[in-house]
Formats: structure tokens, C-alpha cells, sequence
């Protein structure tokens, strides 16, 4: 398929291999200190830690069974924590707070505790705030459950990606859905306000039939959020990912046809489509965020704060500040020996130029709304936008002719098809692509 090719999936833009290294500990401590601090802030911490090794996984993580690791790991991110919130200046609230990895619940309970109420030592919570964590349910703890949501964590997200025993057994990693189904109904006695599904298709042994079988399991689990990625193979970058070459994995094909029939499924059921790859619940705060025109796409996915700072925490953690990407060093122990000599370990990032912000303005938009009005563009920016990018429209007429894509006089938007290759278009958009030679991306499809 010709639109099946390698591209950024724009959780930033820039994207991350077009950032700078000269950009250090020293800009992004003066980046802090002079924001605005009436911008509300979002906190983003990452745990590395796994006790066993997905093999389809593109996450930054640690493969260790050494529990003992936590806590030096944990004094880093509190040390981090009040460099951050030192150089802010003033006491700041948070309008969101999620812990990603990695597998988070590696924490013990104790350290969980003593993260999270670090956190809010040097922070105020906003009263609606979501508080969110990825647990693994193969290793979550009742006890750890508990203590999240004594610790004000409001939403929790499943890693499930596919119920299908063969595909569990190729990608190693054995999750049954009845041991799925027992952890969502403890988290909702507790009083997990959100349960989000994390799905992947594109793996070993997925087929059409099988898939929708596990989509069929899912909606009769009824999670709030359900997030549905087109698996991405780069055994270049996780050479542990060569391990699934090995079984037949479905082409293209197969693949767009697995996502249709999702798409399918979950939209008759009630769900509403978010963005490229979320379906979420009707009430649920991201199908309002997608009405209010407040959807905002970041490392973190689809997240309902628009305009809100990302402050990132941890080891390879991505801050957003001030127009600005800052990225921590990505291993453990480098990680904690910045922290320990200088409070921070962030070692590249990107300042964006005013080009930057404008195309990232119009790639934001279609990853979230699939559409391009050219009147909020003018109002945002105080210039046509059909003169600016007029050869961009120009590259955009192949979709347009294959009924991807559909251009008037007010805006370009995709087509309900053409939302499957929204990265195509938005990668029209990319300047950075025109001069690129050998970065690695996941295919868009």
C-alpha cells in the first residue's frame, strides 16, 4: 500500500531526532523560571522498571527483578522534583499527574506513598485534576490499588493488547482476560473514577477474526478509554523486536482491515472516536474535551488539558514548557547521578522558532480534529494560511484524489477513510521530513 510508510506519530513538533543536544540543565532551568505562572502545569513521571521484557514494547525501560532499585530511583525524582518546583519560583498547581513506564506498580507501596505525597509537599492538586497510572495487571497488587487511591489517583490504564492466547504467547507476555476483568472490578470498587484499555494491533498471529474477538471481550468489560496503536516494529532501535520476526505478522493489509473492523465494533457499542487511535465513553472527560475543542496530543497521548506545561520527571521524561522540549538522559544510572550533582539530567531538547509553532499549530489540529480551519488559522496567526502553505496544499492533492482528504474554501479535513492516514497528511506539514536522510520511524500504517 502506498501510504504505508515510515513516519513521526507527532506527539511533538518538532519530533524528537530533530532536537538539539546543546540544550542542557542550564536553559531548562531558566526556560522554568521565567513561565508563566498562570499557564496550568501537568506532571509526567517515568518508572522504567519491568520484570519481564514484552517483546513488541518501544518504551524506555530496566529489565530487573531487584526491588531494591526503587528507592535510590525514587529519591531522584523527589531531588528532581524540588528543582523543578524551586526554579518555578512560585507554588504552582497541577491539573494532571501521570506516572508511565515501564511498569509504575514496580514501585512498592511505601514508595508509591512517598512519591506521590512529595509531589503534592511541593505542589497544590487542582480539584478536578486527573491522576493517572499504567499498572500491569499480571503484577499489580491489591495493596499497591489501595494506596494509589488513597493517594488521590483517580484513573488507572490497563496494558492488555490482545486477549488471543497465541498472540500473548509470541509477544510474551500471558494476561488472561478473566485476570483483566477481576482487576478493573477492584479498581471500580475502589472508586477509580477511569479505566482505560491499552490495545495494540499489528502483532504476531493477529488476524481479522481473532482481533475482533478480543475487541468483543473488551466491550463487554466496558472501559471508560480505550486507546488502539498500530503496533510500531523498529528492531533497529529494539533489537528485541527482531524476536517476533519469526512468526507471520498481518501485512498491511490485514492490518487496516483489524483497525476498520475495531473502529466498526467499538463505534456501534457507544464509544466515541478520538483523534487517531482513542475511543473513549460519551461522558467521559475526553469525548467532552474532543465537544469543548480542548483536546491536546502529547507524549502522554490524547489529554484533555490544552495549553496546559508539561513538567516530565525521570529518567528519558519529556517536559513541554514555554513553546519549548526538554528530555531527560534515558538511562537509570546516569539519570540519578545528574540529579545528584546538578538537580537535573535533562541532556537535549528544542526551542521552537516561529515556523516551528505554527506548523505545529496545524499538525495539532489534525491529529485531533482531522481538519484545518482556515479561519482559526488566520486568528491564531494573523495570515492566510492558503498563501502560506500553498505547496503544501499542492502535495496534499494525491489524498485529495484518492479520497483521503477534502479541501474547500474554509478548510482541509479528512475523510472518515482518510482518518486512518492522518500521519500521511500531517507529515505534509513536517518541514523537517524534506531534508531528512536516515531517522527511524514506525510505518503509518
Amino acid at each position: 500500500m502506498k501510504y504505508s510508510r515510515p513516519g513521526p506519530r507527532y506527539t511533538s513538533y518538532p519530533t524528537a531526532p530533530h532536537w538539539s543536544d546543546s540544550i542542557g540543565p542550564d536553559t531548562y532551568q531558566e526556560t522554568l523560571r521565567t513561565s508563566d505562572p498562570s499557564v496550568p502545569l501537568a506532571l509526567y513521571a517515568h518508572i522504567p522498571f519491568c520484570e519481564s521484557l514484552c517483546y513488541y514494547c518501544g518504551c524506555n525501560i530496566k529489565i530487573t527483578h531487584d526491588a531494591q532499585v526503587s528507592h535510590p530511583y525514587v529519591d531522584a525524582l523527589t531531588a528532581e522534583i524540588d528543582s523543578v518546583a524551586d526554579a518555578l519560583g512560585t507554588r504552582r498547581r497541577l491539573s494532571q499527574i501521570s506516572w508511565g513506564g515501564g511498569t509504575p506498580t514496580f514501585l512498592p507501596a511505601s514508595e508509591i506513598e512517598r512519591l506521590q505525597r512529595h509531589t503534592l509537599k511541593r505542589f497544590d492538586l487542582e480539584d478536578d485534576a486527573e491522576v493517572s497510572i499504567e499498572i500491569d495487571p499480571r503484577v499489580t497488587s491489591q495493596e499497591q490499588l489501595r494506596t494509589l487511591r488513597q493517594e488521590g489517583f483517580n484513573r488507572v490504564s490497563l496494558g492488555v493488547q490482545d486477549f488471543d492466547p497465541q498472540v500473548q504467547q509470541a509477544v510474551n507476555r500471558i494476561q488472561s482476560p478473566e485476570m483483566t476483568q477481576d482487576m478493573l472490578e477492584y479498581c471500580r470498587s475502589l472508586g477509580y473514577r477511569g479505566i482505560n484499555f491499552d490495545l495494540i494491533y499489528g502483532l504476531p498471529f493477529q488476524t481479522l477474526e481473532s482481533f475482533s474477538r478480543t475487541i468483543e471481550k473488551v466491550i463487554r468489560m466496558r472501559p471508560d478509554r480505550i486507546a488502539l496503536y498500530n503496533y510500531a516494529h523498529l528492531p533497529s532501535l529494539r533489537p528485541h523486536q527482531r524476536i517476533l520476526e519469526k512468526n507471520p505478522m498481518p501485512p498491511v493489509d490485514e492490518r487496516v482491515a483489524i483497525f476498520s473492523l475495531a473502529y466498526e465494533q467499538l463505534q456501534e457499542t457507544g464509544y466515541i472516536a478520538i483523534g487517531m487511535d482513542h475511543f473513549a465513553v460519551p461522558d467521559d472527560e475526553l469525548s467532552l474535551a474532543l465537544d469543548r475543542g480542548t483536546l491536546y496530543r502529547n507524549f502522554m497521548g490524547y489529554t484533555v488539558k490544552r495549553g496546559t506545561h508539561l513538567l516530565g520527571i525521570g529518567a528519558s521524561a519529556i517536559g513541554e514548557i514555554n513553546g519549548g522540549f526538554f528530555q531527560n538522559v534515558r538511562e537509570v544510572g546516569p539519570y540519578q547521578q545528574s540529579i545528584s550533582e546538578k538537580g537535573y539530567a535533562t541532556f537535549r531538547g528544542c526551542v521552537l522558532s516561529d515556523d516551528d509553532r505554527k506548523r505545529k499549530w496545524i499538525i495539532q489540529n489534525l491529529m485531533c480534529r482531522f481538519e484545518v480551519p482556515y479561519s482559526l488559522y488566520r486568528q491564531q496567526f494573523d495570515e492566510d494560511f492558503e498563501v502560506r502553505y500553498d505547496e503544501e496544499l499542492d502535495a496534499l492533492e494525491e489524498l485529495d484524489r484518492d479520497g483521503l482528504l477534502e479541501r474547500d474554501a474554509s478548510r482541509l479535513r479528512c475523510t472518515p477513510l482518510g482518518r486512518l492516514f492522518v500521519r500521511n497528511a500531517a507529515m505534509v506539514f513536517d518541514s523537517y521530513l524534506k531534508n531528512e536522510k536516515s531517522t527511524a520511524y514506525s510505518k503509518t500504517l
